[in-house]
């Protein structure tokens, strides 16, 4: 091990000098005035654990509802929560101005507050 280190020594390449190497701005340095919003996407998937388990439920009892009542409670129950943290996500969305100390921003009020304070 320590021999091939000793052979490969000079054969490795060695770091560039920083002031040999110009740095040529092309574009100013400096934040855009905006946001896009392409990649803000919601990840959660609804009820699908709930609905697999009322699925197998059924199948396994020849598709008769009777059996499978507290699996049918557990699925409306996490459809209702589902549908109120999907309203309150739209109603957040919505506002442009946003809310103080909030960690999670959509893209409209980061441009909010990039244009309100612009990078000079």
């Amino acid at each position: 091990m320590k021999l091939t280190s000793i052979l490969f020594r000079k054969t490795a390449r060695q770091p560039q000098n920083e002031k040999k190497v110009p740095f040529k701005e092309i574009l100013p340095l400096q934040l855009r005035n905006f946001v896009s919003g392409k990649n803000q996407r919601t990840a959660e998937k609804g009820c699908l654990l709930e609905m697999s388990l009322l699925l197998t439920c059924l199948e396994q009892n020849e598709f008769e509802d009777k059996r499978c009542i507290p699996q049918f409670k557990a699925l409306n129950q996490c459809y209702q929560v589902y549908t109120s943290n999907m309203e309150r996500i739209r109603s957040s969305k919505e506002q442009i101005v946003p809310v103080p100390n909030s960690k999670n921003l959509t893209h409209k009020q980061v441009t909010y507050l990039l244009r309100r304070y612009p990078t000079v």
